[in-house]
């Protein structure tokens, strides 16, 4: 029975020890990897935009020199104009054994029209965006920590200089000559509508709507005339990606 007890109380007395040095393992292994200054890094995200939704890239690169295994490596992103948070994502988490070096992104993704919705100038107005981005994981499964950093992303509006320049035709055909600047830094593709309503609210002539793809690289401008079979005043508005860019009235002695 002593042995029993004897052996109990040493079991106890090792749980104690290892429990009281783990913080302490844990912060040599984390000294072990911050010491170094060139073992973390997280970069500028870079955006994207394809048919209404856009993506995020926050590239990062871990080289774990310390002991244990980073576990839940995940990042939640903000996105402020101003003071107004206008987008926030968290991506999926990644784990990273002890002695590896990862070098890859935290990539998330959302739909434009919810950001467009807090802020409807992103379309056709560049602005400087701040952007949050929050490291979050755990070392040794067991404690977690945090690290974070602040972006200034300048955002640059894919509808830049948008115009509407409505032109008739004869008695019964009108055109509009639609022509924007991609001044983001990605391509802008997806599907660009034009609808025509009189001051009614209702579609004018037997075709009242065009479609057509766009495919507008960094830093080009686009231009493209819309004919109508119309003669009446009315309002035109321009979508993307079922998104409203732009609703103006146009009328036989209007310019819009």
């Amino acid at each position: 029975m002593r042995h029993i007890v004897r052996a109990l109380r040493l079991v106890t007395v090792v749980l104690w020890f290892a429990v009281l040095l783990m913080p302490a393992t844990v912060a040599l292994s984390l000294w072990q990897i911050f010491e170094a200054r060139n073992n973390v890094a997280l970069e500028k995200p870079n955006f994207s935009m394809s048919n209404g939704n856009f993506s995020i890239s926050v590239p990062f690169f871990i080289n774990n020199t310390g002991f244990y295994d980073i576990s839940e490596l995940f990042a939640k992103i903000h996105m402020y104009d101003k003071n107004e948070k206008i987008a926030e994502f968290t991506t999926e988490p990644l784990n990273i054994p002890a002695g590896r070096m990862v070098e890859s992104s935290l990539n998330v993704s959302g739909n434009l029209a919810d950001m467009i919705s807090k802020d409807s100038e992103l379309l056709t107005n560049s602005k400087n965006l701040d952007i949050g981005v929050a490291l979050h994981f755990q070392v040794a499964y067991i404690l977690a920590f945090n690290i974070a950093r602040n972006f200034t992303y300048n955002w640059g509006a894919p509808f830049s200089n948008l115009t509407v320049d409505y032109k008739p035709i004869n008695t019964t055909h009108i055109s509009f000559l639609i022509s924007f600047y991609n001044n983001a830094s990605f391509p802008l593709s997806g599907p660009l509508k034009v609808e025509l309503f009189n001051l009614q609210n209702v579609s004018i002539g037997p075709v009242a709507q065009m479609a057509q793809t766009l495919d507008v690289a960094p830093n080009e401008c686009y231009q493209c005339s819309f004919t109508f079979e119309a003669a009446e005043t009315g309002i035109i508005r321009l979508f993307f990606a079922d998104i409203l860019i732009i609703e103006r009235r146009w009328g036989l002695h209007e310019r819009s």
